[in-house]
């Protein structure tokens, strides 16, 4: 969960810093945030601007005009940008041509990044990136890359908004080094205990019966049974004679 913290914390720092400070901003806490907005781009020479009623007033900051949808003061997606001369709450638009009288304008990188939608790009990065296993090289390259990608979008004038990447990219490069002991490249590091899945109990083995052996060489001759004794009777059979009496009785020849 340590990623979710810090995708979190930078989300709250930027919404902190991008308060409610600009000409189309209400006052008072509004859940759905609707309406329009001008965004700082650089200061110029006061330049009169005629309002609707035909009074004319000094306007001398060149903004972008645009128009928004978010949740309390946080932007999610806006469109219809343009730039404008603004003061307060005061604006009049401005052509391309008017812009290069002024001495050009630098497009503001952050239009189409609001830190809503950088938010929701952080939440989705850390469900199919960082829930999973990674390997040291894989944490080393994304966490160069991240940070290289927040140097850039600060360059562009981002802001606050950089912090999400470059958090991420700091949690990548300390997972690289503290996540795992192992200095091969290509092992895994390991996950955050709170990231990490619950191990399963190990099945049981339960033994199981031995099953008859059985030759199974069909050359081998099969084995000699030992033979049978019959065990003789200890006392001998005695026959039932039947006697004549009227037989004679055997003569001896002298």
């Amino acid at each position: 969960m340590t990623a979710l913290r810090l995708a979190i914390l930078g989300l709250l720092v930027v919404m902190a810093a991008t308060g409610p400070a600009h000409a189309g901003r209400g006052g008072g806490i509004v859940i759905i945030n609707v309406g329009d907005d001008i965004m700082h781009v650089r200061d110029t020479d006061p330049q009169p601007v005629l309002g609707e009623d035909g009074t004319e007033t000094q306007v001398g900051q060149i903004g972008y005009h645009y128009e928004r949808f978010g949740l309390f003061w946080l932007d999610f997606w806006r469109w219809s940008g343009e730039y404008v001369l603004y003061s307060g709450d005061s604006y009049a638009p401005l052509t391309d041509a008017e812009v290069e009288q002024l001495g050009g304008a630098k497009f503001p990188i952050a239009y189409h990044l609001p830190p809503g939608l950088l938010g929701l790009l952080a939440g989705g990065y850390y469900l199919i990136v960082l829930r999973r296993p990674r390997t040291v090289r894989f944490a080393l390259i994304a966490g160069g890359v991240l940070i290289l990608l927040a140097v850039i979008l600060f360059v562009l004038g981002l802001g606050a908004g950089v912090l999400i990447p470059g958090l991420l990219g700091v949690y990548h490069l300390a997972a690289a080094k503290f996540g795992t002991p192992a200095t091969d490249a290509d092992s895994e590091i390991n996950v955050d205990e709170d990231d990490a899945e619950p191990e399963r109990p190990m099945p049981r083995a339960v033994p199981r019966p031995s099953a008859p052996r059985f030759e199974t060489d069909p050359f081998r001759a099969p084995p000699q049974q030992a033979p049978i004794h019959v065990e003789r009777p200890s006392a001998p059979l005695v026959a039932p004679v039947a006697v004549d009496p009227n037989a004679e009785a055997p003569k001896m020849l002298i």
